[in-house]
C-alpha cells in the first residue's frame, strides 16, 4: 500500500503551501504506523523489518519536504499577486508555534534597495536576521527566504555518531523568478525548465570568494525548540553538511539557549539544515544498573547513566517512565487529559497524585515505543554497537550471551533482585556477569553496599550456558571459578534446580521460576526491555 501511495501523491502536486501542509499531516500518519511496525520488529530483534521500516519512514518523509518545495515553487511563480509593504516586501508564514511542521516565507519584490533585514515570523516562533552581504551575493535575484521547520530531520541516521534532537530548521535562500508580463492583451509568463522551479541560491556563493569580492557575513537564526526536549545548558547547533553526508559545526558561532521561552539562537556563515546535535552515547556508558520485584508480576528498574538516574517500572502491560521529574519528560511520564478521562483508552496506568499537587495517569508502552519517545526527547537509551567504538575499554557482548543472559533473568526477576557486576565490562564479549538475590518479600536493598556484597551472587552467562560463580565486587580480579559442588548448565532454571544444596522450599522455588501463561506477558516485557538498552554491553 505504501508503494502505491507515494506515486499517488506525486501525481498530484500540492498548488497552495497548506494544501502541502495537509498531505505532510496524512503522512505523518503514516509515518506513526510505520513506526508502531519498527518498534515492534525492535522487540523481536527483527533487523531486516526494522531496516524496511525506516527505509520507507525516511522516503514519506522526504516526500513531504518534496511536497513543500513544489507549493513553493508555485508561490515564487506568482509571487506577485501576494500582499506587499511598502518597501516591496511579502511576509507569509503557515502552522502555529508548536506544529510539528511551519513554514516561514519572506519575499524582497525588486533586485535593489536590499539592507540587512531581520525577518520575524511570530505565529511560528522563527526569527532570522539576513545581513546585506546575501542580496551581494546573489547579484540580479530577486531574493526570498524560506524557513522549513519539521519535528524529524533529513539526515536520516547517516551519520552514526551524531543524533538531532527537537528537530530541524531548513534556511533556504531563493530565486524568485521573472514576473508575468502583460503584452496586448496576453499575461506571458516565463516557465522555469524541468527541475528548475525551485532555484535555490548558494551562501556563501562559491562564484565570490576571492579576495576582491565582499566577504559573506553571518546569518542569525532562531526558532523555538518542542517542549518535551532536553537540551544542556550549553547546547551544540550544527548543520547537514551535504557534500560529507555529515553534521557540522563550522562556521556556527554564539549559541544562546534560553530555558524559559525556549527559544534557541546562534549564527552561521552559511545557510543550511540546522539542528541541536548531541553524541548519540551522550547517556553512555550506565555506571550501574538494578531490577528488583516491587509487587506481584511488576519490577522496578534504576539506571545511573551518565546524565541523569533514570527509574521504570516493568509489568505485564509493558515500561513505564517514574524519573527523573524533568518537565520536558512529563509527556512521556504521564498520559494527556484525553487518554487520562478516556476508560477505554489503553496504555495508562491508575490516576495518581503528582509533586505538583495535581493527579495524572502514568503512561504505559511497549519498551521499544517508550524508549523511543525518550530518544526523541534527546535521551538515546537504545544504543547499538557502534557506540561502542566511542566509550574507552567497552566491547558489546556477543549477541549469543546477550540473549541468554536477558532470557534467563527475565523468568527470575519476579523473585530476585538483579544488579550489574563491575567486573563484567573486564570481561571477554563472550562472558557476562550479574549479581542476584532473592526478595520474596519485596523489600529494598542497596547493591552499591558493601556490607551486602556477600548477599548477592553472582551468575556468569556464556553463549550456551551459565554457572554460579564465587566473584564478588569488593575482591579484583574477577573470580570466574565456580562455586563449590556446582557446573554449568544450559539454562539458569537448570543451575537452580541442580543446586548440591537444595533449600526446603526447592519445589516451591522452582515452581516460581516456571513461565506460565499468567507471567509470559511480565517476562517477555522484563526481556525486551534489557535487550534494548543493552544493559550488559554498556556498564
Amino acid at each position: 500500500e505504501i508503494t502505491t501511495y507515494m506515486p499517488l501523491v506525486r501525481e498530484e502536486p500540492p498548488i497552495e503551501i497548506e494544501d502541502a501542509l495537509r498531505k505532510c499531516r496524512e503522512s505523518e500518519e503514516i509515518v506513526g504506523d510505520l513506526m508502531e511496525l519498527y518498534c515492534k520488529a525492535k522487540e523481536e530483534g527483527d533487523t531486516a523489518r526494522q531496516e524496511w521500516c525506516m527505509r520507507y519512514i525516511y522516503a514519506v518523509r522526504e516526500l513531504e519536504v518534496e511536497q513543500i518545495d513544489e507549493a513553493t515553487a508555485y508561490l515564487l511563480q506568482y509571487i506577485e499577486k501576494k500582499e506587499a509593504n511598502n518597501a516591496m516586501q511579502v511576509f507569509l508564514q503557515w502552522g502555529q508555534q508548536n506544529d510539528d511542521i511551519k513554514v516561514g516565507f519572506w519575499g524582497h519584490l525588486q533586485s535593489k534597495g536590499f539592507r540587512a533585514k531581520q525577518i520575524d515570523h511570530p505565529k511560528i516562533q522563527i526569527t532570522l536576521d539576513m545581513p546585506k552581504s546575501i542580496a551581494q551575493q546573489s547579484v540580479g535575484h530577486f531574493i526570498g527566504v524560506r524557513s522549513l521547520y519539521t519535528t524529524y530531520d533529513s539526515a536520516n541516521g547517516k551519520d552514526p555518531s551524531t543524533m538531532s534532537v527537537g528537530g530541524m530548521i531548513r534556511v533556504d535562500l531563493l530565486s524568485i523568478p521573472p514576473f508575468s508580463k502583460k503584452v496586448k492583451g496576453w499575461t506571458i509568463r516565463q516557465m522555469p525548465s524541468p527541475g528548475q522551479e525551485l532555484l535555490r541560491l548558494p551562501y556563501p556563493n562559491p562564484e565570490h570568494q576571492t579576495g576582491t569580492a565582499i566577504a559573506a557575513q553571518s546569518c542569525k537564526i532562531e526558532y523555538k525548540v518542542p517542549s518535551h526536549v532536553l537540551v544542556g545548558r550549553s547546547p551544540t547547533i550544527s548543520f547537514w553538511d551535504t557534500q560529507e553526508e555529515k553534521w557540522s559545526t563550522e562556521g556556527i558561532a554564539d549559541i544562546s539557549w534560553e530555558p524559559d521561552s525556549r527559544k534557541i539562537s546562534f549564527w552561521s556563515a552559511c545557510l543550511a539544515a540546522f539542528s541541536i546535535t548531541q553524541p548519540r552515547h551522550l547517556d553512555l556508558p550506565y555506571r550501574h544498573w538494578s531490577l528488583r520485584p516491587v509487587a506481584p508480576l511488576l519490577c522496578e528498574l534504576k539506571i545511573q547513566a551518565a546524565r541523569y538516574e533514570l527509574h521504570f517500572l516493568i509489568s505485564e502491560d509493558g515500561l513505564r517512565l517514574k524519573g527523573p521529574d524533568e518537565p520536558e519528560l512529563q509527556q512521556v511520564m504521564f498520559a494527556p487529559p484525553e487518554e487520562e478521562n478516556n476508560p477505554e483508552a489503553g496504555g495508562t496506568g491508575p490516576v495518581q497524585p503528582t509533586p505538583g499537587g495535581g493527579h495524572k495517569a502514568p503512561r504505559i508502552r511497549s519498551p521499544a515505543t517508550l524508549l523511543r519517545e525518550l530518544r526523541d526527547c534527546g535521551l538515546n537509551l537504545m544504543p547499538e554497537d557502534g557506540d561502542a567504538e566511542h566509550l574507552e575499554g567497552y566491547t558489546p557482548k556477543c549477541a549469543e550471551t546477550q540473549a541468554r543472559a536477558y532470557s534467563d533473568l527475565s523468568e527470575i526477576a519476579a523473585y530476585y533482585d538483579i544488579a550489574s557486576s563491575r567486573h563484567n565490562k573486564s570481561l571477554p564479549k563472550e562472558r557476562a556477569l550479574v549479581r542476584i538475590r532473592d526478595n520474596p518479600l519485596y523489600d529494598e536493598f542497596d547493591p552499591l553496599d558493601p556490607d551486602c556484597d556477600t548477599d548477592y551472587t553472582s551468575i556468569l552467562f556464556f553463549p550456551d550456558k551459565s554457572c554460579f560463580v564465587q566473584s564478588l565486587e569488593r575482591i579484583t580480579p574477577c573470580a570466574e571459578t565456580l562455586k563449590a559442588g556446582h557446573v554449568t548448565h544450559a539454562s539458569l532454571y537448570l543451575c537452580f534446580a541442580k543446586v548440591p544444596e537444595p533449600p526446603a522450599n526447592q519445589a516451591d522455588l522452582l515452581a516460581s521460576l516456571e513461565v506460565t501463561c499468567s507471567s509470559a506477558r511480565f517476562v517477555e516485557s522484563v526481556r525486551q526491555t534489557m535487550q534494548l538498552m543493552r544493559l550488559l554491553c554498556f556498564v
